[in-house]
């Protein structure tokens, strides 16, 4: 009965209902005293062919997220971007629609079924991809909170929320290089000692725990430094697409605003929507990104225009990649709806034989 209970709590149609009424909060103060009709004004005057512009850099952004992958996994086997994108497309499509980021478990069955791989090892190089956003996400972080308190181009101070979440971003994220690179580096040593700690945990003692060293082995380009080097500047230039897409939307929005403001807009709002929420981040998003922008525009119409250009922005940032990815979908005729029900497999023996083993560095 306790176990029925749990699976009931913690079970799929709870963690929808969380989404819900997290995003139904932040949707509420989003439009907390809004003028709907300056907003639609906002709209109207928006300049489209920044916008337009904003929607290839982002587009720009998600092919060198692909190629980032392919340096990630290149140690278990090396794939091209190319093929990797349409797969990059279908896990931004999934994680726009389905909640809790269950994107990124489809991402991982897709790519091992379509390459003969391990989902696992997909799987590890993904929280890979998940640990240089962080790092790229810090870097923005420190460079406007930075520029905020030296005052470039007439900028206010950003506020010590921001500030503090930087600090935080900083430790975390450098405590989690630190141990990927430990796991990474040693990972018979680090496997081992996973699977004592996964046998001490309740409920657990009787799995079999070898899945570890499947997952483990998409962590494999931490080791050289040739692919670390090669992960970071993919990263970079990602990020870099999509922070010009934010600035490209905020001029076509008039926004006006220190190209450092973008980077603090960028970070907030990615952050945010780690946080659960319904599919695609709807409502945090949102609230982060106009918060940011009221830190530093002011005068008549500020509010509404900041309201416009967040909705706007998550909109070209959620449709089109969308729309692309549930394209590959089709295409490749992915059974979605199997793979959002059976999550990623564990089981000992099928991650075995699956995986490639890792070459020699």
């Amino acid at each position: 009965m306790a176990g029925r209970l749990r699976d009931r709590l913690l079970g799929p149609g709870t963690r929808v209902l969380l989404g819900f009424a997290v995003s139904a909060v932040f949707v509420v103060l989003f439009l907390r005293g809004t003028d709907f009709g300056a907003v639609a004004d906002a709209f109207r005057e928006a300049n489209v062919v920044l916008i337009l512009l904003g929607i290839a850099a982002y587009f720009a952004g998600v092919w060198f997220r692909a190629a980032r992958w392919h340096y990630l996994f290149t140690p278990v086997r090396p794939i091209p971007a190319r093929q990797l994108f349409p797969i990059v497309a279908i896990g931004y499509a999934t994680n726009n629609i389905l909640p809790a980021r269950t994107g990124e478990v489809i991402r991982a069955h897709v790519f091992g079924q379509r390459f003969g791989v391990s989902p696992l090892a997909g799987l590890g190089s993904v929280a890979m991809e998940r640990l240089f956003d962080g790092l790229l996400l810090t870097f923005f972080l420190c460079v406007g909170v930075a520029a905020s308190l030296v005052g470039v181009f007439g900028m206010a101070y950003a506020g010590d929320v921001l500030t503090a979440t930087m600090v935080f971003l900083v430790f975390g994220v450098g405590v989690a290089f630190l141990l990927s690179y430990r796991i990474a580096r040693y990972p018979r040593t680090t496997g081992r000692t996973i699977r004592r700690l996964l046998r001490r945990l309740p409920g657990l003692r009787s799995l079999d725990h070898r899945w570890v060293d499947t997952f483990i082995s998409g962590l494999g380009a931490l080791r050289r430094k040739r692919l670390v080097t090669a992960t970071l500047w993919t990263s970079a230039v990602a990020w870099g697409f999509e922070a010009l897409t934010y600035w490209l939307v905020g001029e076509g929005f008039g926004l006006d605003l220190a190209f450092p403001v973008y980077l603090l807009t960028a970070a907030a709002a990615n952050v945010i929507i780690t946080a659960p929420s319904t599919s695609g981040g709807i409502g945090p998003f949102e609230w982060a990104v106009k918060s940011v922008v009221l830190i530093f525009a002011s005068g008549e119409g500020a509010e509404e225009v900041a309201i416009a250009y967040a909705a706007a922005l998550h909109g070209l940032v959620l449709v089109p990649i969308t729309i692309v990815g549930l394209g590959f979908l089709w295409i490749l005729h992915v059974p979605i709806r199997r793979h959002a029900r059976s999550g990623v497999s564990v089981d000992a023996e099928a991650a075995a034989e699956s995986v490639t083993p890792p070459r020699s560095s």
